[in-house]
């Protein structure tokens, strides 16, 4: 298998061949077992877009991780239709009935045969409906995944109502000034009209999923000094920790971000608000999970 390079490669499911991208770095160990990264992409977008977004790739050379961008297929021709069957009603992957999760199992099976990967140590995360899915995939794939990283959309309201077993730790990331996903209930409820609707809230999102872990915690909160102050977004973090001492989850609100990836490019989607340069999210995300499997 290549390394040091981005290298295009396909899975077949069910008689169908689906798409990704993967990078080895150049200076991961042969004889031991290398931390596997997930990372997808938002809806209409694809994986070659996704590695510029994130740079996941170029923190997997320093951090010795392999990382893999799946790419969803686009089910009829409009270019928005290329999304990831996160579960919600009028997703055109949902009512194709397009199986991401059975993409998903099977690129990791494979990745678990032909490569050393720990199986302790496989990560998933994602970008606005890749940031959906992401926790869908930690719902319905139970003990696959050792930590979730979402940044710019949340849950699903369909899976509020569901008991889940013990989830991985959470960490997320929105912008309070989001113009395509509600950053909260009030939001979706006012007189703004939002690309995405059926989702949950960023804070009823981590709420309920600090709940499947733990029905006694509490919220530490403290606002990051700035990097710079010729960015107008400041970055408040919250620490989720149960009475066990446990951090179930991690929920950073960009204030004044908008639904943009933090730290990548200046210049993203027009429309999309502004660009938050006070973290950036690719390190602040693996560095969770970095946090995840080194206790």
């Amino acid at each position: 298998m290549k390394r040091g390079e981005l290298v295009k490669d396909t899975v077949d499911i069910a008689g169908e061949t689906r798409k990704y991208l993967y990078y080895i770095p150049v200076s991961l160990k042969d004889n031991s077992a290398a931390p596997m990264l997930l990372s997808f992409h938002g809806a209409g977008s694809d994986a070659a877009y996704h590695t510029r977004l994130t740079s996941f790739h170029k923190l997997a050379e320093t951090e010795q991780f392999i990382v893999v961008y799946p790419e969803s297929k686009q089910v009829n021709a409009d270019p928005l239709s290329k999304q990831w069957n996160d579960g919600r009603e009028g997703n055109p992957a949902y009512e194709a009935g397009v199986n991401d999760v059975q993409f998903v199992e099977e690129l990791i099976s494979q990745w678990k045969t032909s490569f050393h990967i720990d199986a302790n140590k496989v990560y998933a995360t994602g970008f606005s409906n890749g940031s959906s899915f992401s926790l869908k995939l930690a719902l319905e794939m139970p003990g696959a995944f050792a930590a979730v990283g979402a940044v710019g959309a949340t849950l699903p309201a369909l899976y509020q109502n569901k008991q889940a077993d013990e989830l991985p730790p959470l960490l997320f990331i929105m912008g309070n000034d989001d113009p395509i996903v509600p950053f909260s209930e009030a939001d979706g409820n006012g007189e703004h009209t939002y690309a995405i609707d059926g989702l949950l809230g960023a804070k009823a999102t981590v709420e309920w999923w600090v709940n499947q872990t733990s029905t006694s915690w509490k919220v530490t909160k403290e606002r990051l000094d700035p990097l710079t102050l010729h960015d107008p977004t400041r970055v408040e973090e919250n620490i989720y920790t149960t009475n066990e001492g446990k951090i179930a989850a991690a929920l950073y609100i960009v204030k004044g971000g908008g639904h943009t990836w933090p730290g990548g490019p200046k210049v993203q989607s027009p429309g999309f608000g502004k660009v938050c340069s006070q973290i950036t999210a690719s390190k602040v995300i693996f560095g969770f999970f970095q946090s995840s499997f080194t206790k």
